[in-house]
């Protein structure tokens, strides 16, 4: 996407949206911001952070399909 320097590093970012976007900093650390949060995450709980969210995601599209299903 595209990298920045901070101070005397430099930032790559790696995905972003209108108010979602992650970064990785010069220090191999991920920023995950979330409107005006930061959360700084070292890349291995970046990793399982986005596990946990794929798994809710999962579970929220099955339960709203279960719930479209028995409305039908």
């Amino acid at each position: 996407m595209g990298s920045t320097m901070h101070g005397d590093r430099e930032s790559e970012t790696l995905a972003k949206g209108a108010e979602l976007a992650v970064y990785q900093c010069g220090h191999g650390l991920l920023h995950l911001r979330v409107n005006r949060v930061t959360l700084t995450l070292k890349p291995e709980e970046f990793s399982r952070l986005a596990t946990l969210v794929g798994e809710a995601h999962i579970r929220l599209g099955t339960r709203e399909a279960l719930r479209t299903c028995a409305t039908h």
